[in-house]
């Protein structure tokens, strides 16, 4: 009889065991996300008629190890009738009060590589923009490009009409269609002289259509529109005050916005193009969109208003006007459970943009 006890206690001893290790090695794991389950694409319940000539979408070639990822993401993106692609490069200071800036190895493709994607591109049938832009590599608070404020303007204008020039010389040799003199750089932008300097400096290497990518909300700031072929402009307006609005009250928002830049365009004398627009996939991205690291549920829903609202609303205007946008971004990989990303695949709102990039 002592032996059935002896064996029993010892049986329910090693399950106890074996039970508390399980429980302990669980313990050591991430947990896994939840997999969120994607609505069919929906049919579209409007026409996509009388749109912009020019329709893409942004990206942007800021990993340095990813020139094979980017050429696979253009043949995807030509697959489903894009034909528009703004790419968008960068060189980096060190902070605010930098003199000056340099191509950084470790934050994008190297010169060669950016050439040949542009070059790929172009081959593909797709017209090219090239963005450069500027980014830091130390900010601290709400210090960004918007901000930069050297000890020596000149200086730094130097330096970064050497970066633009530079780029300006790849683009006339890659076919490149548009390109942007630069891209929200607010504290700069009311040094007009410099600004009519490097711009007649990049006519002098590059013979396409020239831009400068302005603030939503700064815009009527920049003093050199004259000496472009576009008033560009990001567009990341707040469109909402509550997270989940109707596509009417969105449309509704855009309808004063729309008429104010298209008064602008009239009196400046030029189109407008956006250089970027775009919402992630979270639930509050019509109040904040260019919250980039904003917070909230992801909502698809939102998305995909934000995008019906954008193509119904800016459709059927003179080309004199407005001649088209790019999506930011499409970000070769990203996955709809990425939290807060603004690439479109697998997000119900892709159908709908594809539609609108591909025209048909």
């Amino acid at each position: 009889m002592k032996n059935v006890w002896l064996k029993l206690i010892i049986g329910w001893g090693l399950l106890f065991g074996l039970l508390l290790a399980l429980i302990l090695l669980g313990m050591g794991r991430t947990p896994r996300a939840p997999r969120r389950k994607l609505p069919p694409p929906s049919p579209l319940k409007f026409p996509l008629t009388h749109l912009p000539a020019i329709r893409g979408l942004c990206m942007s070639l800021d990993n340095p190890g990813g020139y094979v990822t980017y050429r696979r993401a253009l043949h995807r993106l030509h697959g489903v009738g894009c034909r528009w692609v703004n790419i968008v490069i960068n060189a980096r200071q060190k902070t605010i009060n930098s003199q000056r800036m340099a191509f950084g190895k470790a934050a994008t493709l190297s010169p060669p590589q950016i050439r040949k994607i542009l070059l790929y591109a172009h081959r593909l049938g797709m017209h090219t923009m090239l963005m450069p832009i500027v980014l830091l590599d130390h900010a601290t608070g709400d210090q960004w490009r918007g901000l930069i404020k050297p000890s020596n303007w000149p200086a730094w204008f130097a330096s970064y009409r050497r970066y633009i020039v530079t780029v300006a010389g790849w683009a006339q040799r890659c076919h490149v269609a548009i390109f942007s003199v630069g891209s929200e750089l607010l504290s700069t932008e009311k040094f007009t002289g410099q600004w009519d300097r490097l711009i007649a400096a990049v006519r002098r290497v590059y013979h396409g259509k020239l831009t400068y990518s302005a603030n939503w909300d700064h815009y009527a700031y920049v003093g050199f529109w004259n000496k472009l072929d576009y008033i560009g402009m990001n567009a990341y307006y707040r469109l909402a005050r509550h997270n989940q609005p109707p596509v009417q009250n969105v449309l509704a928002r855009w309808m004063p916005i729309k008429a104010k830049i298209r008064r602008f365009s009239q009196a400046i004398g030029r189109p407008v193009l956006i250089t970027e627009i775009g919402w992630d996939n979270l639930q509050n991205t019509l109040r904040k969109p260019w919250d980039y690291v904003g917070a909230g549920a992801i909502d698809p829903q939102v998305q995909l208003t934000a995008y019906e609202a954008f193509v119904r609303a800016w459709r059927n205007l003179p080309p004199k006007q407005f001649v088209g946008a790019f999506i930011w971004e499409w970000y070769p990989g990203s996955k709809p459970t990425d939290y807060g990303t603004y690439s479109l695949q697998g997000e119900p709102a892709l159908n709908l943009v594809e539609h609108w990039i591909s025209g048909r």
